[in-house]
């Protein structure tokens, strides 16, 4: 118990000093693991997604950041006994800003998604794309000068309606948890 309060002690101390001034550079990598509800009728499934953010600080504390996401999906669906299995990946990519208070941020993005899905019934390949809003928080803890280990959770909803091949509304949530590295370029 005194280990951790120790640590947490520590933590604060470290997180007191901690600011990011006007024309800093944080460049974000994570790796996380998403489950996803595409529609209220569906069941949920797993995923793991590799994400990427480059934030520039406009002023102290607050970030502009562009966005970078590639996730790639395999799962089975089970239709009146009979299962069918799908692939399919996506890019998406997004504006938005981060603010920051001592070692923790919230942040919100406007993300785009360019969809590319494999038919297991046809050889063509089918393309969409839809818009989210993500909301996301975390904490940075310090590992070394500059660098970082984010932990951090998101909140993705999706908005208006499918384009492309894909057609409907845009019902799409996902709540996702991961743990990444941050760098600053001071």
């Amino acid at each position: 118990m005194k280990k951790i309060i120790a640590l947490v002690v520590c933590l604060l101390i470290t997180a007191s000093a901690f600011a990011f001034d006007p024309g800093e550079k944080l460049i974000w990598g994570e790796v996380g693991f998403s489950s996803i509800k595409e529609d209220k009728d569906c069941d949920p499934y797993s995923v793991f997604n590799l994400d990427t953010m480059v934030g520039y600080f406009l002023m102290k504390d607050i970030s502009i950041d562009v966005v970078l996401s590639w996730n790639n999906y395999h799962y089975k669906e089970t239709y009146d006994k009979e299962s069918s299995t799908y692939n399919y990946s996506d890019i998406l990519i997004g504006l938005g800003g981060s603010f920051f208070i001592k070692n923790f941020y919230v942040g919100t993005h406007f993300l785009y998604e360019l969809l590319s899905e494999k038919s297991e019934y046809s050889k063509d390949e089918e393309s969409g794309n839809a818009m989210f809003l993500e909301f996301d928080g975390g904490y940075l803890v310090p590992l070394i000068e500059n660098v970082f280990i984010d932990i951090g959770a998101n909140y993705v909803m999706g908005i208006g309606e499918y384009g492309g091949d894909a057609e409907g509304d845009n019902t799409y949530s996902s709540f996702n948890v991961g743990a990444g590295i941050v760098v600053n370029l001071p």
